[in-house]
């Protein structure tokens, strides 16, 4: 499945953040949160976090490097439940890092959801805005191709 688009939710006084109903079926078997790049968390279903962190677990304890980023990724993710209203509790160690506050908003990102402070997600979308971004990926436009 993939993931899109933005929902805007509220942490409640317990830490628990809903799951956009359309999403919840893909955490039935469980949520996997980890911390994100650019300050947010990351939430995976089950199968893409066994995708995403195999090639994590398969890196050679030899090696300081891969060592250091096993303890980032292992050392930061938690294995969790959606409750029966579609809810995951927040881990504070991960509400801390992301700066999330009450007022949170879920990104869709693909092969998993984003969670971003709602102020922070602001901030992001100027940056992305701003971003003289090249989305054809090395491909030539028509017109580049002299077509």
């Amino acid at each position: 499945m993939q993931f899109h688009g933005e929902y805007q939710h509220r942490v409640d006084p317990q830490g628990r953040v809903a799951i956009p109903a359309r999403y919840r079926e893909e955490f039935i078997g469980g949520i996997y949160l980890t911390r994100g790049f650019d300050q947010c968390i990351w939430a995976f279903s089950p199968g893409e976090w066994k995708a995403y962190s195999s090639r994590y677990a398969a890196m050679s304890p030899n090696s300081r490097v891969a060592r250091t980023l096993r303890r980032r990724v292992f050392g930061s993710t938690f294995d969790l439940e959606l409750d029966r209203q579609g809810r995951v509790v927040l881990p504070q160690p991960l509400r801390q890092f992301a700066g999330l506050q009450e007022e949170v908003v879920i990104v869709g990102a693909g092969t998993w959801l984003e969670l971003w402070d709602s102020s922070r997600w602001g901030e992001m979308m100027v940056e992305i805005d701003a971003a003289d971004m090249d989305f054809t990926d090395g491909e030539q436009s028509d017109q580049e191709a002299g077509k």
